[in-house]
C-alpha cells in the first residue's frame, strides 16, 4: 500500500496540513472548557469569529515562541483535522512530518511528538525548519531565514544538511507588542494586538522614507474613551526597525561564525527569506545593504516550508538526509 504523507506546522500563528491534495492554514488558537477532560468547543477561524466565548471557556494559543505550552490542547485539535483530512479508515499508512526551530530542546522536541502521536499517528518525524528549503536550492552552502509568528530561525544549508542554525525569539508576535507599546508611549493610545497586526501588515515598513498611514481603533489612556486615530509608518518605525536589527545582527554573526571560504560561498549563493515576517516593506533592500548579499524571498512566504518540506519528503535525492533526520 501507498504510503501518505502529510506535513504538518503547528506554528505560533498558524497551524497549517498539507499535502495530499490538501493545504489548510488557519489560526493556531483554540476555544478549551476544562473540567474533568478537556474540551476543544471551536479552533482556528471558527474561534477568532466568535463574539462571545460560551460559559466556563476560554481562548488559548497552545503553541507559543515556537514552544509547545499546551499539548493536551494541541493534540485535540490535531485529532479533529486528522479526522477531517488523514482519516484513519482511508489511509492505512501515514507518515507526518513536522518543521520545528533550531533551537527546540530534546524535552520540548518529545512534548511536540506526544501532541501529534496522541491525536492518532506515532509515525512523525521532526524537521528543522532551515532544513526545508533545501530543494530550493542546487547544493552549495545558502542562507536560510525563517520569520515565524514566534521565533525566527537562521541557518546554512547545504547538500549534506544544516552547516549551522539558530533560533531568535523575536517573530511577529514580539513587533505586534513592539508597536503597541510604541502607540502607547509616543500617542497615549492603546490598542489590542489584532490591530497591532493590522497595523504592521498594513503600514510597516524598513525603508527610511514611507509616508503610508492607516486609521485604527483603540482608547485613548488620558480620557479612556474609544476611537478612531490616524497611525503613520514613520510612528510605528522604531518598533519595526528593532525587531529587524536584532535578526540582522543574528544573521551576521551566524555568517562570521563560518569558515572563510563558506562565508564567499554564502556570500555568492545569497539569502533566501520565508514565513511571514519576510513580507514586511522594504526587508530585501534592508537586509542586502546590512549584509552586501543577495537576497531573495519566496513568492509564497506564508506557506513556503511546508510547500518545500513536501518536496524535501517526496524526493529520493534527499533520502540520506531524511534518514540521518529521523534517527
Amino acid at each position: 500500500m501507498q504510503t501518505r504523507k502529510f506535513v504538518i506546522d503547528p506554528g505560533s500563528g498558524y497551524l497549517t496540513v498539507y499535502g495530499d491534495a490538501v493545504l489548510y492554514r488557519q489560526p493556531n488558537v483554540a476555544v478549551v472548557r476544562r473540567g474533568r477532560t478537556t474540551e476543544v468547543l471551536a479552533y482556528g477561524d471558527e474561534a477568532m469569529n466568535l463574539r462571545a466565548l460560551p460559559d466556563h471557556s476560554v481562548l488559548v494559543r497552545p503553541v507559543q515562541g515556537g514552544i509547545v505550552k499546551q499539548p493536551d490542547v494541541l493534540g485535540l485539535v490535531l485529532k479533529k483535522l486528522f479526522e477531517k483530512f488523514i482519516p484513519q479508515n482511508l489511509f492505512k499508512a501515514v507518515e507526518i512530518y513536522v518543521p520545528v526551530p533550531a533551537g527546540l530542546s530534546i524535552v520540548e522536541r518529545e512534548n511536540l511528538e506526544k501532541a501529534v502521536a496522541s491525536a492518532g499517528y506515532r509515525d512523525v518525524t521532526l524537521i528543522e525548519s532551515v532544513l526545508c528549503f533545501l530543494p530550493r536550492f542546487d547544493g552549495g552552502d545558502t542562507m536560510v531565514a525563517v520569520f515565524g509568528a514566534g521565533v525566527t530561525d537562521v541557518g546554512v544549508v547545504n547538500a549534506d544538511g544544516i552547516v549551522t542554525a539558530a533560533t531568535v525569539d523575536i517573530g511577529g508576535d514580539a513587533l505586534d507588542e513592539k508597536i503597541k507599546n510604541v502607540l502607547l508611549q509616543n500617542r497615549n493610545f492603546k490598542v489590542d494586538s489584532v490591530a497591532a497586526e493590522r497595523v504592521k501588515c498594513a503600514i510597516g515598513s524598513l525603508y527610511t522614507v514611507d509616508t503610508s498611514a492607516v486609521s485604527v481603533i483603540g482608547q485613548d489612556i488620558l480620557d479612556l474613551r474609544s476611537k478612531s486615530i490616524e497611525i503613520s509608518a514613520t510612528q510605528i518605525a522604531p518598533a519595526i526597525h528593532y525587531c529587524y536589527s536584532r535578526i540582522l545582527d543574528i544573521i551576521e554573526t551566524t555568517l562570521a561564525s563560518l569558515p572563510r571560504q563558506r562565508q564567499e560561498e554564502v556570500r555568492i549563493n545569497g539569502l533566501y527569506l520565508a514565513g511571514g515576517g519576510a513580507k514586511m516593506n522594504g526587508l530585501s533592500d534592508y537586509l542586502q545593504r546590512g549584509l552586501r548579499i543577495p537576497v531573495r524571498i519566496d513568492s509564497e512566504p506564508d506557506t513556503a516550508m511546508v510547500r518545500n518540506l513536501a518536496r524535501l519528503i517526496s524526493e529520493e535525492r534527499y533520502s540520506g538526509i531524511l534518514r540521518q533526520v529521523g534517527k
